[in-house]
């Protein structure tokens, strides 16, 4: 069985991009050394790829704490919501971390990410349980991997949050992607309400796709056209959302076209909708 097509930018971006991936693999004891790293098997495009993973383990007897929060606080509100009761008990169990970590310094396309997943589907078959996406702080059940050979999906390499609480006077929600740091490019975010959030979430979603298929935000202010006729745009973190989040990225931050935050969006736009044409 020949090696998967290398996954590809399907927009040359503009600028050499260098993502960072990160990985966890997490097992209850040492994984097994009598399965071989199968390029065709695992889902890996070549082997000069594996070349430029960093892989490594490490045994929660050489650091508790840290092993034990990435299974503690907020990180545990999410491993229970993604895993379910038997693959988070096997995250409890586990006194094993597999890491594996992508950086190149100038992308030529995405085998990178390709190559870790399939290190990450190689842990799995030597009998880790559960994989940590880092950046995008998603927890996967060990079955449940994107299959060898599976085109590029960004909806699995990216997670849109939006957070449930709110101290801004607006009443505003953050609304967020978490994971383009692994294409290298800014993470977005917008200020908006629950009513607001499923149109919002749409359009950061298309956006994202775009933006980790090689696509770029051009500054000062990149222009979204929406489908009612309106414009919105991604401009720089000028107040520093992304550090407040916590989202180890950059960001771009999407406001209407008076340079608002998304807040009562929604709303303006069936008013403009429904005005009564001159």
């Amino acid at each position: 069985m020949a090696p998967p097509v290398r996954w590809t930018f399907t927009t040359e971006p503009a600028a050499a991009r260098a993502p960072h991936v990160m990985l966890a693999a997490f097992s209850a004891g040492p994984l097994s050394e009598n399965v071989p790293l199968s390029l065709s098997k695992f889902g890996v495009p070549s082997a000069d790829l594996v070349g430029g993973l960093d892989v490594r383990t490490i045994a929660r007897t050489a650091n508790p704490g840290w092993f034990d929060g990435w299974r503690s606080g907020s990180l545990r509100a999410i491993a229970s919501d993604d895993l379910g009761p038997v693959a988070l008990a096997a995250l409890d169990a586990a006194d094993h971390v597999h890491v594996v970590q992508a950086a190149p310094e100038a992308a030529a396309d995405l085998g990178y990410l390709q190559a870790a997943w399939g290190v990450a589907r190689h842990f799995v078959a030597r009998g880790a349980a559960v994989v940590l996406d880092v950046h995008a702080m998603t927890f996967h059940r060990g079955e449940t991997l994107a299959p060898a050979g599976s085109a590029l999906d960004v909806t699995r390499e990216l997670r849109i949050v939006f957070e449930t609480d709110s101290t801004r006077d607006d009443g505003a929600h953050a609304l967020h992607t978490r994971g383009l740091k692994k294409f290298g490019a800014p993470d977005l975010v917008a200020l908006c309400t629950p009513a607001d959030a499923r149109l919002v979430s749409d359009v950061v979603a298309q956006l994202a796709d775009a933006v980790a298929r090689g696509g770029d935000l051009a500054l000062p202010r990149h222009g979204i056209d929406l489908d009612a006729g309106a414009t919105w745009y991604a401009v720089d973190d000028e107040h520093g959302l992304a550090d407040i989040l916590g989202l180890n990225n950059a960001a771009r931050v999407l406001v209407d076209e008076r340079g608002q935050h998304l807040v009562g969006v929604l709303a303006r736009l069936r008013a403009d909708r429904d005005r009564p044409k001159a």
